[in-house]
């Protein structure tokens, strides 16, 4: 596997960084990778290597206020309609004569989504949507996301609440490898990071039917970060 790094270019400053993971021989398709909230797409290079070995191009880039990007404070999303034109960049810039997929995790795969729905994104083959963000964690309460979102227009530095590492993976080598990474951000949200996502789910559940592509939905029934329900309602609903 080739790997490599690049920056691109985002709206209002932002800094992207890239990375390509290339196979060894010519590829035989491409996917663009997004990965999750307070995380960052190097995360992500053994699900690359697998990739590669089937002759698939993976593309990624660290989200705005995520991993090696620079521009906005660390662990910020400042707008999700910017985070998903990141990603819209991001597949035209590799795009090629070749199958082009999408796979995005948790708040990627809710950017992927979004992607979709805008019917900015161009041809693509297929999508693989996996833990996406599309309904808030079980057990955390209407009332309190209302909050956060009111808040957001007043407040919207205002430091809220930390993610439960925890809940990351039942698996303690892959929690130990999280906590031991600089590049994951261990903060607390805030508020209007919180609400971007609110505004970003509610509409990408609503807008589902937009979206006409081949997708495979995946998503684990003991999630605790994000609710399985989101990505049951959001299958029902998509136009494919």
């Amino acid at each position: 596997m080739i790997e490599s790094t690049a920056t691109l270019n985002g709206a209002r400053n932002v800094k992207l960084h890239t990375v390509d993971w290339l196979p060894e021989g010519e590829p035989v398709a491409d996917l663009v990778l997004a990965h999750g909230y307070a995380e960052h797409c190097a995360r992500y290079r053994h699900v690359a290597e697998h990739f590669c070995a089937a002759g698939v191009a993976v593309h990624a880039l660290d989200h705005r206020g995520h991993g090696k990007s620079s521009g906005i404070p660390f662990g910020s999303v400042d707008d999700f309609g910017l985070l998903v034109d990141d990603l819209l960049s991001r597949i035209d810039q590799v795009r090629t004569d070749r199958p082009l997929f999408l796979y995005g995790h948790s708040m990627g795969g809710l950017a992927v989504v979004r992607a979709l729905e805008s019917g900015k994104a161009g041809k693509i083959a297929g999508a693989i949507i996996a833990s996406a963000l599309l309904a808030p964690a079980e057990g955390v309460p209407a009332p309190l996301i209302k909050v956060v979102n009111l808040l957001a227009k007043v407040a919207p530095n205002l430091k809220t609440i930390v993610l439960d590492d925890s809940t990351i993976s039942h698996d303690p080598a892959v929690l130990a490898d999280y906590n031991a990474d600089p590049l994951n951000f261990r903060g607390k949200i805030t508020a209007g990071t919180g609400a971007q996502m609110n505004i970003a789910r509610v509409a990408a559940v609503a807008e589902a039917g937009r979206i006409t592509e081949p997708v495979l939905f995946v998503h684990g029934t003991a999630d605790n970060l994000t609710a399985p329900a989101g990505t049951v309602t959001v299958f029902g609903t998509v136009g494919s």
